[in-house]
């Protein structure tokens, strides 16, 4: 299963590098939860599924022609139930090939309906850039 689960989850990471916001959605759990530590102006913001659908579907217009690209370090990968699999991992943001923003992130990816969803994620900033 943790093969299965790792093949989706680079499925997804590619998807996100396409820049297609729909089919990137289809990837977020109705039930996702997300934890987002890294603004300059407050501690943190929790996202809800539809409202981190809509959030992307805004964040990906914003990137449109800047080349946006996530890079994804892998600290730990570990399957907590049968059809969940916890990733740990450092995540390097860049814009026209120069990178904005590093942070650590904490994600949960859940075997739905025989799909991998994005459950859970939790993001702190991990170095200045």
């Amino acid at each position: 299963m943790l093969e299965e689960a790792i093949v989706a989850v680079e499925e997804y990471r590619r998807v996100i590098n396409e820049g297609n916001v729909e089919e990137v959605n289809t990837w977020i759990s109705n039930e996702f939860i997300g934890y987002f530590g890294y603004y300059p102006d407050r501690d943190y913001e929790i996202y809800r599924s539809e409202y981190y659908k809509t959030d992307n579907i805004e964040t990906f217009a914003a990137y449109e022609g800047k080349q946006p690209h996530w890079e994804y370090k892998d600290l730990a990968r570990n399957m907590r139930t049968d059809n969940e699999l916890i990733i740990s991992a450092i995540v390097d943001f860049s814009l026209h090939g120069k990178k904005v923003a590093s942070v650590l992130a904490m994600e949960v990816y859940r075997k739905e309906k025989g799909a991998w969803k994005l459950y859970r994620q939790h993001m702190e900033k991990y170095a200045e850039v």
